[in-house]
Order: C-alpha cells, then sequence, then structure tokens
C-alpha cells in the first residue's frame, strides 16, 4: 500500500484507486465547514429520515457526504459542487434506485459505513470496486450471531478460525472481505458468503493486493486487500485491477 503522504504524479492519477476512513463526527464537522448536508445532498439528504435511530441515520449522511466529498477531488470539483455529482444506485435484489450499489459515469465508486465510521473509494472507470468496513471484536462482541460460521464461512475458513489466536477477529475480517468482494461484483449478499473462500488462513495486516475468485465476476480475478481502519474496525478494499492505492485524510480535503 502507498503510504498517506506519498505524491501524487499529475500526469497519470487514474492510475490509483483513491479511499479514506473518518468518524461520522469528523464528516459532520467538514459538512458544517461547507453549509451542512442539505446543502452537499441536496434531496438525498432526505433519505436520513427513513431511520429510526439517529445514530443510523448520521452514519448514513456521512457515508454519502464523504463518497461525495472523495469524488469531487478525483473529478478536480469544487467541494460545493458535489449536490450535482450524478450518483445513482442499483439494488440488485429489488431493483430500488434509491439505494444499493452507489455508480458514477467517469469512476467506479463505493462506500460502506458503521455507527461510527465511515469509508469511500473511488476508482478509475472500467474496473470494479467494493469497499466493507466492520465493527471489530471489541465493539461487535454482539455481531457475532448463533450460525455465524455456517452462514459466513466457508469450510477452510472454518477450520482456519477455530484454530485462530483471536477466532473472532479473523471472523470479522473475513465478513469484510466477502462483503467488498461481492460488492465489487454488484451481487451484495444475494450470493450467500460462505459460498466461496476467501483464505483458509488468517488474514494478516495490510500487504497489498491478493487475487481470488469472486462469484458474479467471469472476466478474471477480483483483488483484495485488507487496510487499516483504525482501533475497533476492520476494513477491506476489491478491485478487478490491482491499482495503485492512496489512502487520504478527511483533513486534507478542500474546504470552504
Amino acid at each position: 500500500m502507498e503510504p498517506a503522504d506519498h505524491p501524487r504524479p499529475s500526469p497519470q492519477p487514474l492510475a490509483y484507486l483513491s479511499y479514506l476512513t473518518a468518524t461520522v463526527d469528523d464528516v459532520r464537522d467538514k459538512v458544517a465547514e461547507l453549509g451542512g448536508y442539505t446543502r452537499l445532498l441536496g434531496p438525498e439528504a432526505s433519505k436520513a429520515g427513513t431511520f429510526k435511530d439517529p445514530a443510523d441515520a448520521a452514519a448514513l449522511l456521512a457515508s454519502r457526504a464523504l463518497l461525495r466529498l472523495l469524488l469531487a477531488r478525483e473529478l478536480n470539483a469544487e467541494p460545493l459542487a458535489t449536490r450535482g455529482l450524478e450518483i445513482t444506485r442499483h439494488c440488485p435484489g429489488c431493483g430500488v434506485a434509491d439505494h444499493g450499489q452507489p455508480r458514477h459515469r467517469r469512476r467506479a465508486v463505493s462506500l460502506s459505513r458503521t455507527r461510527e465510521l465511515v469509508m469511500a473509494a473511488v476508482a478509475p472507470a472500467g474496473v470494479l470496486l467494493g469497499v466493507d468496513v466492520e465493527r471489530g471484536p471489541a465493539l461487535s462482541a454482539k455481531g457475532i450471531f448463533p450460525g455465524f460460521d455456517d452462514a459466513v464461512l466457508a469450510p477452510g475458513e472454518r477450520a482456519a478460525v477455530a484454530a485462530a489466536a483471536r477466532p473472532d477477529a479473523l471472523r470479522l475480517a473475513l465478513f469484510s472481505a466477502k462483503e467488498a468482494l461481492l460488492k465489487a461484483a454488484g451481487v451484495g449478499l444475494t450470493i450467500e458468503p460462505a459460498s466461496f473462500l476467501v483464505s483458509a488462513d488468517p488474514l494478516g495486516p495490510p500487504a497489498g493486493w491478493t487475487p481470488g475468485h469472486t462469484p458474479g465476476v467471469d472476466s478474471g480475478p477480483v483483488y483484495l486487500q485488507p487496510v487499516d481502519a483504525g482501533a475497533g474496525h476492520v476494513a477491506s478494499l476489491a478491485c478487478t485491477a490491482p491499482l495503485m492505492v492512496e489512502r487520504l485524510d478527511i483533513g486534507k480535503l478542500p474546504g470552504q
């Protein structure tokens, strides 16, 4: 992985996959500098009203704003132009256009969220891209629900979990990896995560791309990379090209 301060070569900016993670509070503060969520998201901001829990609503707004701010940066657009960026959505399960996989005609885009942390990524058009962030064991012990292994893990992964020193950490890392891969394929959880294997070995710290087969993608391998999401979370990138990776910081995104 490229270090956060690696200079971005201007002649070939699209050779990079750019991503960032940020807390919900940090995104809210950045958006406040730019006039608030309604100004940045337009009608999309009303989607938060469909959530009963305020934390879920705040995370939705933060994730969608973060993606738009990152996309504006990649398109060399002004931050206040984020409202006009045409991001469409497609749900493979029901076909409704107000949720599901985000799409943009000039870039591959993806996002993910928990109640505390949001993640967004942008890559060149023409690749398939997926990202996922999950609460780690310290925050998500209840997330390891009864039957988790049967629902999520392939047989080889179950054996790895049984032998792992930190089995819940491996479970959640594998789940994050599978979510990212299925998002890249555009099929989401219409494919059962337990139906394919990511790794029969413990997933170590971020160490570059690993190719693998993903259901729903017949064009070749989908590359997986675990990434550091800070204490309390695990996160993954998936892409059909092993691009150079640029990790950004929300504090360095343009403000007003």
